[in-house]
């Protein structure tokens, strides 16, 4: 994966935040009647947290079970930041917008139509953030364990299975480098306020 937030960059934002603590602490600890504050310190913490995991993650294994749970800590670890960059965005910018609303960029071969931001959220849910309670199209749905799929590149797919009778089942695909895509997406909004 490309490293396009490097740990100095995030410790420059703390840095940063902290150096003005005072000014940001009596601007942001009551704001409206919210602490914003806290959430502040929160989403710089996660940001680190994440970034440094993603800094250190090294290739697939071989073993699709192990695979799986590897890809869905890489898929959480983007979620986080994806999260915590939205409420800086609430913050420091607009609390009515969300950054990239509506746009449909970052995942090809959708299995539904939703922007990115909540197919993200769709493929978080289908490998392993609840897989065993989704809700799509009119029905539940559970996911199978992802699976190679190896008529086509992507590097897992999942079966998402209805409790209607005959109902068909959905097949989701999860390609890396979307995700990837995605993640650095979001991480231009970072970068503009780690240069502030």
């Amino acid at each position: 994966m490309e490293r396009t937030i490097r740990d100095e960059k995030i410790s420059g934002f703390r840095d940063l935040v902290n150096s003005n603590s005072s000014f940001i602490y009596n601007t942001y600890h009551n704001k409206n009647g919210k602490n914003q504050w806290n959430l502040i310190c929160s989403c710089m913490d996660w940001i680190t947290v994440s970034i440094r995991y993603l800094q250190h993650t090294s290739g697939f294994e071989e073993n699709i079970d192990v695979r799986v749970m590897q890809m869905f800590s890489l898929i959480s670890a983007i979620d986080l930041v994806s999260e915590a960059i939205t409420q800086l965005h609430r913050v420091f910018i607009n609390p009515r917008t969300l950054p990239f609303s509506g746009e449909k960029e970052c995942f090809t071969n959708r299995l539904f139509d939703e922007d990115d931001n909540s197919y993200f959220k769709s493929i978080r849910a289908s490998f392993g953030a609840h897989p065993v309670n989704l809700n799509h199209s009119d029905c539940k749905r559970f996911a199978s364990w992802p699976y190679d799929d190896h008529m086509d590149n992507d590097e897992l797919t999942v079966n998402l299975y209805s409790n209607k009778v005959d109902e068909s089942d959905l097949v989701m695909v999860l390609n890396s480098h979307e995700l990837f895509f995605s993640f650095l997406r979001d991480t231009t909004i970072l970068m503009f306020y780690l240069k502030q």
